[in-house]
């Protein structure tokens, strides 16, 4: 777990430098809630991450169905968060969703590469 959560603070202050470099390097781009959406998507997957280990060591027979359901479960919430900010704050949404985007796809690599690693060291 303590690899785990290196891991995760490192991605997620990697993800959060590199939306401040877009204060440098672009015109116009940078919001600072681009700086935000990462921690946001570090919190939301280190409670997956805790939430589906825990299930998979308590019954591994009920894993996949507790996986999906939690996944399920996330995708709404971040489409919720997407379809109010689009809704708030029509001028700038292209830039968040795109940087949102980004950040799902960063996070949810690095969510399933733990998780095959857990599954993986546990039949070991």
């Amino acid at each position: 777990m303590k690899k785990y959560t290196v891991s995760l603070i490192v991605l997620t202050l990697v993800l959060v430098v590199a939306s401040f470099c877009t204060l440098w390097f672009g015109q116009n781009i940078f919001q600072p809630i681009l700086a935000v959406v990462p921690l946001y998507f570090a919190v939301i997957t280190a409670l997956m991450h805790y939430g589906v280990v825990k299930s998979f060591y308590k019954d591994p027979r009920t894993f996949v169905k507790n996986f999906l359901g939690i996944t399920v479960g996330s995708l709404f919430l971040h489409l919720c968060v997407l379809f109010i900010w689009t809704l708030t704050h029509i001028q700038t949404a292209k830039v968040f969703i795109i940087g949102f985007c980004i950040c799902y796809v960063a996070y949810l690599v690095f969510e399933t590469v733990s998780l095959v690693m857990v599954v993986r060291n546990a039949r070991k």
